[in-house]
């Protein structure tokens, strides 16, 4: 960068031996104008020639998301969204090639105006530079301009379960409910609400007293497979057998759980209308229905259960995800955390511990 003596800055590149010089009256403006050349030259260094893409970033999106069209429908309707809404509106009429990291700072400053949460936040930023991966993998830039743009920190998410006597006190006030099997089945297996609508009678073990699950639905349909992509095994409880039994007599569906009507409930009505108000009358905590989930996992491991049974029974992929989770509510867990100090004024367990110190000192 040369200042002149008017006061204005001329930039200089050499691509192929060949100068290219420019003034500016700014020296940002010089210094991006630089900065735009030296991408040019690396271009010619890698290709021959230079990939000067004139595409704007929001035409490209649209052809971002034709080629992830094979994806699951609910990540495409994600990415969607997040470009609709958010990446689009700010970034649309800019060409690809002119995105810089301070794009990327806007984008983050947008997104932190509004009511997302940090990991929410942190989905867009990874659509966002995910974009800039396949620019650069496509030849469409030389190089992802965002490649360092760091992620927020997210708080960890707090457990949200309901207690026995909660538990006691749903349940009583909605034996009438039309969907009162489901919620019970729920808070007696731990089973996610995709695993639940998607259950059909083929994979209710009576004879076994389990449940199989390989099947998952969303507001897409039914789908033969489940989150993991693995099959798994869920023990039924008297309760569960009992109500299950009770269901089939009445029920001619395949499917599980349905309506009065015999037809199965809107996926997302299970969570937004029905479970919201059968909480209401119940006048209990207010927790999702996800969160019936994490109520069974709790008070399985308040009771003394396993962890490594919890996590076969809830379909973790590592057992250190369940433990994570749950393992400080064992009873167990605490007890023997709470002998990990303990200072005695016995002169007899002081000199015993001394003792104890010393030779592991010396070893």
């Amino acid at each position: 960068m040369e200042t002149l003596k008017n006061g204005k800055y001329r930039a200089k590149v050499y691509i192929n031996g060949k100068p290219y010089t420019k003034v500016f009256t700014r020296k940002t403006d010089a210094e991006r104008w630089r900065f735009e050349k030296t991408g040019e030259k690396e271009q010619v260094e890698a290709y021959g020639a230079p990939l000067v893409s004139e595409i704007l970033f929001g035409d490209f999106t649209d052809l971002w998301l034709k080629r992830k069209s094979s994806l699951a429908p609910r990540s495409t309707d994600n990415y969607r969204a997040g470009i609709k809404n958010h990446l689009r509106p700010l970034f649309g009429h800019i060409k690809l090639r002119h995105m810089r990291m301070d794009h990327g700072q806007e984008l983050i400053s947008h997104l932190q105006k509004t009511d997302l949460s940090s990991s929410r936040i942190n989905f867009y930023l990874r659509v966002f530079k995910q974009l800039f991966f396949d620019a650069e993998r496509w030849e469409y830039l030389p190089r992802n301009p965002f490649r360092n743009l760091s992620k927020l920190k997210e708080n960890p998410r707090v457990i949200t379960y309901w207690l026995p006597e909660e538990v006691r006190q749903f349940l009583d006030a909605n034996r009438d409910h039309d969907y009162f099997s489901l919620f019970l089945v729920a808070l007696n297996t731990g089973l996610r609400r995709g695993e639940l609508l998607g259950l059909m009678w083929d994979k209710v073990d009576f004879l076994n007293r389990q449940i199989i699950i390989s099947r998952t639905k969303d507001r897409y349909g039914v789908k033969e497979t489940t989150k993991t992509g693995r099959v798994r095994f869920v023990p039924m409880n008297e309760t569960v057998i009992k109500t299950l039994q009770n269901l089939k007599k009445e029920n001619r569906s395949e499917l599980v759980f349905v309506g009065k009507d015999g037809l199965a409930p809107d996926f997302e009505h299970v969570s937004s209308r029905l479970f919201s108000r059968a909480i209401k009358k119940a006048q209990v905590k207010k927790i999702r229905f996800h969160d019936l989930r994490s109520t069974y996992a709790a008070n399985f491991c308040m009771a003394g259960g396993d962890i490594y049974a919890l996590s076969k029974i809830l379909g973790h992929t590592k057992v250190e995800m369940t433990s994570q989770k749950y393992a400080h509510l064992h009873p167990k867990y605490l007890s023997q955390v709470s002998e990990i100090i303990n200072f005695d004024t016995s002169p007899e367990l002081s000199s015993q511990v001394a003792h104890e110190l010393k030779l592991k000192i010396v070893s």
